[in-house]
């Protein structure tokens, strides 16, 4: 699939069956391969390295696909499938990018409220292909409405890219400037505001945003109207 922006996106290093009966040995397998493949581009130094992750990944979308064939639509596991597919996508693994949508979709469609869900599947979309920046805006929404009104930095970072991606270049400022005053010490959040100002054709990266006009004081995207549109 054509990457959008890969990277710029890539300077952030960043109801048959129930959840009762998704393996818990999943989550600490998924969580160590985080730090090598769970962003774009992947942290793969060498072909041996290459190799060594590509038989985790493999060892692990085995025991993945078994524990699904014996609990058909378990949407915990299907959610860490997705998850696991999103990652595979990061290093260009073949089909990854359509199991990961098709699962995590089918996972949200039974948990709408699974945070991790909705981020991987929003990571995963506004990462890969511009026109779906505005589905990516929606999915980032839906997981900031299921915490509540404390800022969920993944999504109010992720919800930057989704507005730059679509051309929203006054929604991007403002959510450049939360950011930056949000989470002070982030150092990408410090050059934002010039990165949106870039996409406006260059225009300074002060005017409104420096001077504090057109800038709501609260998250640009926290408070919202409606949490009823959680799925794709």
């Amino acid at each position: 699939m054509m990457r959008a922006r890969a990277g710029l996106w890539a300077a952030i290093f960043f109801v048959a069956g129930g959840l009762a009966q998704a393996d818990p040995s999943f989550e600490p397998r998924l969580q160590a391969l985080e730090p090598t493949i769970g962003h774009y581009p992947a942290d793969i130094r060498d072909k041996a390295d290459a190799a060594a992750v590509k038989a985790r990944y493999e060892a692990l979308k085995r025991d993945l696909d078994k524990a699904l064939a014996a609990h058909p639509g378990d949407e915990k596991l299907l959610a860490q499938r997705g998850r696991l597919q999103s990652m595979g996508h990061n290093f260009d693994y073949p089909r990854a990018w359509d199991g990961a949508t098709r699962d995590l979709t089918a996972a949200l469609r039974k948990a709408p409220d699974d945070v991790d869900a909705l981020l991987a599947l929003a990571d995963l979309w506004v990462n890969s292909r511009p026109d779906l920046a505005g589905k990516a805006e929606n999915l980032y929404r839906a997981a900031q409405c299921v915490v509540g009104d404390k800022p969920l930095e993944p999504a109010q970072r992720g919800l930057f890219f989704s507005f730059y991606y679509q051309g929203k270049v006054h929604d991007a400022r403002r959510q450049a400037d939360f950011l930056r005053r949000t989470w002070p010490d982030v150092a990408l959040y410090r050059t934002l505001l010039d990165i949106a100002a870039k996409g406006s054709g260059g225009e300074a990266a002060g005017g409104e945003a420096s001077a504090g006009k057109g800038v709501s004081p609260e998250p640009a995207q926290v408070a919202l109207t409606s949490c009823q549109e959680k799925t794709p």
